[in-house]
Parts: structure tokens; sequence; C-alpha cells
């Protein structure tokens, strides 16, 4: 059999995800043995009878070895929709907190080749077509590095280096069943792979190119509509990543957002919890809901954080405010607000309009108000709007569209 090697930086630290099956206890004894500074983080779902054996037998073996070990137990978590999706969703959260707390690097995860593979299998079967074929090395997911360290070896390898070491293991029973898509093509196709043919497909995978395609969050209508498939593949699979595990987008659904996209004004697509497609008045945005929030700060004359940058200090009679007002808040406006613009009350939602806000920054448009929640001021939009006032108010809005 082959040397296995990690190939990691020895000065950093690394979090073993770890469920105690044959390739992540290969994957954290080498991290072991080879000096890594390195703890665990296990993730025990309760769906199997040995689930809790597992858990057991793996905080045993890091605690023989001083290893620190973290366990996420999920007994009597109920989930909606797709179990792996909501699993996946779980798992790496915890990854996310366990990093925080050891102030580690990044997430080392087990896959290995077999399931470069069968992922690349899967998404040829759908006619998807990704940023990397089969499977990254090195992926950021929910702002944690994730490295796989282990792609260029079989599972098959895996297991025999744990057998010839004594590396304790279980086997997940439901693995070997036909009960999933990813089964069928690992039991029916993969492991009767020869050699030759498992090096054959690999070099394929690794041949493939990425496309090429600028990483930005805003676009013109026309220029989004002009990218190809691959390019828009490429384009949100890099910001799902930012925010969730990544979800293949089928030909199907870039059809769907084309077809759209061509024949309305305003339309919106969700693509994770935390990243929504929004076409409004001839722009395409990737907007980070996560940071579509209700806000309120409270300040005397001057304000800046990483949304505002705001000077009222020589006053701001410019904006219709009197010199007598000199404490101020600014928050984001209800929908049911009313403004008095020359001497008319102007409900908010019909400026809005008027202006052509996009709808993402409808949730979170500010104004100033006094102390008594009076709305005294709210800034105008305008694509491109020069703000000639001699006072300063300035809204970052691409804030909502970084990631």
């Amino acid at each position: 059999m082959n040397k296995i090697e990690l190939k990691l930086d020895k000065s950093k630290k690394y979090v073993v995800a770890c469920s105690f099956g044959p390739d992540s206890m290969a994957l954290l004894s080498l991290a072991y043995e080879n000096g890594y500074q390195i703890s665990v983080a296990h993730v025990n779902y309760r769906k199997r009878d040995v689930s809790l054996y597992e858990q057991q037998e793996l905080e045993r073996y890091c605690k023989e070895r001083k290893i620190d070990f973290y366990v996420l137990d999920l007994l009597g978590e109920k989930h909606s929709g797709n179990f792996q999706e909501w699993a996946r969703e779980k798992r790496y959260k915890f990854f996310k907190e366990v990093v925080e707390k050891e102030q580690a690097y990044a997430v080392l995860v087990a896959h290995q080749q077999d399931d470069v593979i069968e992922t690349y299998l899967m998404q040829k079967n759908r006619g998807n077509i990704v940023k990397n074929p089969g499977i990254s090395e090195n992926i950021e997911l929910f702002g944690v590095k994730i490295i796989r360290p282990l792609l260029a070896y079989s599972k098959a390898e895996l297991k025999e280096f744990d057998d010839e070491n004594h590396i304790p293991y279980s086997i997940d029973q439901s693995n070997l069943t036909d009960a999933y898509s990813r089964n069928k093509i690992r039991h029916h196709i993969v492991e009767k792979m020869s050699e030759g043919e498992r090096r054959k497909i690999v070099e394929k995978i690794s041949s493939q190119k990425e496309v090429d395609v600028e990483l930005k969050t805003i676009w013109s209508k026309q220029e989004f509509l002009s990218l190809t498939y691959e390019a828009t593949v490429k384009l949100l699979d890099h910001y799902m990543n930012k925010t969730k595990i990544h979800t293949d987008v089928s030909k199907k659904f870039f059809n769907e957002i084309q077809k759209a996209f061509r024949s309305k004004t305003n339309v919106a697509f969700e693509l994770t919890d935390g990243l929504r497609l929004e076409l409004d008045y001839g722009d395409v945005y990737l907007v980070n809901r996560t940071r579509l929030k209700d806000y309120l700060y409270r300040f005397e004359g001057q304000f800046k954080n990483e949304i505002f940058d705001i000077d009222f200090e020589g006053g701001a009679e410019d904006r219709n405010i009197s010199k007598t007002e000199s404490k101020f808040i600014v928050r984001n406006i209800p929908n049911n607000s009313k403004v008095i613009i020359k001497y008319y009350s102007q409900p908010i939602n019909r400026l809005f309009i008027d202006w052509k806000v996009p709808h993402y920054l409808r949730k979170v448009w500010p104004g100033i108000y006094d102390e008594k929640g009076q709305l005294l001021y709210v800034p105008r939009y305008r694509k491109n709007f020069v703000d000639n006032h001699k006072s300063k108010f300035v809204f970052i809005t691409k804030y909502f569209t970084e990631f």
C-alpha cells in the first residue's frame, strides 16, 4: 500500500471532524501520529443504535491521547425537510463554534477518492456543471476553512491503513444498503472499478478547467443574462459556499432564472438561507440575507460604523433638521411610516417606488429620528446619486451585498 501522507502546516492548529468511521479515524490517527496540533469534533445524530457507543469509543481514544474532544449530541432534535441538508448545516455550524473556541486554522474532513468519484458521477447523472467537478480539496463553508487532505487515497487504502495499525473504527451499516442514490453508485459502479478505471476518471476530473467569471455581487441585467450556464454556476456556487453547504445549480434552474429575468422587472430567487438572487430595476443583486436586520443607533453630532458615516456636528439644517436637535436616532424605517416633505405627509412606500429603491434596501433604508421617535429625515435614493449637502450622511449599501 502507498504511504499515506498529510501535507499540512504544523505551525497551525486544526479541528478534525471525526465520525468514528474508518476514513475519519485514519485521518485522526495520521494527524495525531505526525504531531499536528489537533482537537476533535464529533456529531451524534442519534439515528443508529450504535451511535452512543461510537461517541464513547471516540472520546476514549481522544482521552488516552490527551486530544481535546467536542461533541454535538442531537438527541431529541427535530428537523423538517431533507435530513441530509439539515444534518450538514448542523454539522458545519458546530464545526465553526469549535474552530472559534480552539482558535484553529481549519477543519480537516476525511473525504477520500471514492467520494470524489461518486460525487462527480452524481453531478454528471443530473446534468449539473459545478465550479469544481467532484470534491474540492479546500473550500470555505459558514465562514470556516475546510481542508480535505485524503482525496488522493481510496476508501480501501484508508481501511487497510486502519487495520494494519490497529486503529479502532465502526462501520455505518446504512452505507451498506442501496437506500440512497449515492450508495447505489458506490456499490454498483465505484467499488467495481479497476485501478486503471479509477485513475482514468480521476484524471478526467482533474483536467476539467474552471470557467472565468468576475466574482462580484452587483450586475446589470444584460451583463448577468449574458453569462453562460457554466459561469453562472461558478458565480452562484462561490457565494452559496459563503453561506451554506454547496447546492448544485441544475440546467433547469438556470433556465428558470434566465426566463424570469428576461420577462420581469422585479423577481427574486432564494438560493440559501443566507443568499438571495434579486432582479430590481435593471440590476441583479446577490444579497446577503443575514445582514437584512432591524437596527437602531443613537448618536450626537457624529457617528460611524460599517453601515453609516454621519457628521451633523455643524448642524443639519440643510436636511431640514432644526438647530435645536442635537441627539438623534438612526434606524431602518418601518413600512407603514410617513415623512413630512414640503409640509405634505408622504408615505415611505410611495417614496421608495418613486425613487426606485431596490426591494432588499427597502427593508433596511435608514431614517433620522429625534429622541421622541419623530421621523425627521429620509435620505434620497438615486442610482449614482451625488450628495451635495454640507452635512454628511453616507449609507453604505454595499454592506448588504458583501459576504
